[in-house]
C-alpha cells in the first residue's frame, strides 16, 4: 500500500501525449462522483515523467474497488470530446511517485488528522488539487 489511508489507481486516457491543462480538475470531479465513476473521496496527481498518466489516490479502499469494478470509464468534456479512460492498479503499490517508506506517515489516524496538503507535503508530493479534509 502506498500510504496509510491512500489506495492508488493508475489512469490513462485517449488524450494523447499532451493532455489539456484542465484535465486534473476534470479527473478529480469525475472520480469524486459516485454516480459517474463509482468513486468518492480522492486526490489526482500527474505521474512524474509521464504527463499523459495520472495517479488517483482513493480513501477508503472500497471506493477504489468500486471504480475498478465499474469497468468502462469515459470522461465527457462538454463542447470538446469524450476521453476513454483506462484504470488499473499501479505496478508497484508499495511505492507512489518514489516516496520512500521513511516519508510515509506513521499511522492512518495521523494522516487523517492533517488536511490533504499537509499529508502530501509529508510525502514530498508538493502542491495538489485543493479539496476538503479527509472524512473519517
Amino acid at each position: 500500500m502506498a500510504a496509510p489511508g491512500y489506495f492508488p489507481l493508475l489512469v490513462e486516457g485517449s488524450w494523447g501525449p499532451d493532455p489539456p491543462k484542465s484535465l486534473i480538475t476534470k479527473l478529480q470531479l469525475y472520480f469524486q462522483s459516485r454516480k459517474r465513476s463509482g468513486g468518492g473521496e480522492c486526490v489526482v496527481r500527474q505521474e512524474p515523467g509521464s504527463p499523459a498518466r495520472f495517479l488517483v489516490l482513493f480513501h477508503p479502499l472500497d471506493v477504489r474497488q468500486n471504480v475498478l469494478e465499474r469497468g468502462n470509464h469515459e470522461l465527457v468534456c462538454p463542447g470538446k470530446e469524450t476521453f476513454k479512460l483506462t484504470v488499473k492498479l499501479p505496478p508497484a503499490t508499495n511505492e507512489v511517485h518514489g516516496a520512500s517508506k521513511e516519508k510515509i506517515p506513521a499511522t492512518e489516524s495521523k494522516a487523517k488528522e492533517h488536511d490533504k496538503e499537509s499529508v502530501h507535503a509529508e510525502l514530498g508530493w508538493g502542491s495538489m488539487v485543493e479539496t476538503s479534509k479527509w472524512k473519517n
